[in-house]
């Protein structure tokens, strides 16, 4: 056990799920484990990406329309967002429109794999089951789905909640650094 001055907050479970689909108790740990982080990392790893497929397509209208990478990486981007105003960049964005949709279409296959990666973390590690798959998730009733996904996001919005700071009582209440304090040999180190 960590010596902790403060212990962890109660863990609490959330159901998700309905009579149709099931009703699942799921932990709520206050954000994501480190387990779970690299999981979805690992899960994510192969899959293609949409900050690659856009650089590449930004290059491409670069040197097609003679400006500025940023110029036409922006110009993917406000077209993928649907929110293209300049007329210079939308007949820009006409011209290429096709390698702009495949863009579009990474981007938006890279948002539908990372929650089928991070749904697929929770349910291995929450609910024990360590021979889940993606393929298993994809199966899912969207119920649950979408209920693990926002467990998901809610436990990654607790971690960036700032922490309150430490009043004097528990400042002084600290435990002693671990391990024998160093010994100054009175020599300035050589930086190396």
């Amino acid at each position: 056990m960590l010596p902790f001055l403060t212990p962890p907050a109660k863990q609490e479970t959330r159901k998700i799920g309905n009579a149709a689909s099931g009703v699942l108790a799921v932990p709520v740990l206050g954000g994501l484990t480190v387990e779970e982080s690299a999981t979805i990392a690992e899960l994510l790893a192969l899959e293609e990406s949409s900050l690659v497929k856009g650089a590449q397509a930004a290059d491409a209208i670069a040197k097609a329309e003679q400006i500025s990478l940023s110029e036409a990486f922006s110009i993917i981007n406000a077209t993928v967002q649907g929110v293209l105003q300049e007329p210079a960049a939308t007949e820009i964005a006409a011209r290429h429109a096709a390698l702009i949709q495949q863009v579009a279409q990474v981007v938006q296959a890279s948002g539908q794999r990372n929650m089928e990666a991070t749904v697929t973390a929770l349910l291995r590690y929450r609910l024990e089951r360590p021979e889940w798959g993606i393929s298993n998730t994809r199966k899912l009733p969207r119920v649950l789905f979408n209920g693990l996904w926002q467990l998901a996001m809610d436990e990654q919005a607790a971690e960036e909640l700032q922490s309150e700071p430490m009043t004097e009582e528990e400042l002084k209440k600290q435990p002693a650094a671990a391990g024998s304090p160093r010994k100054r040999t009175g020599k300035q180190s050589s930086g190396t």
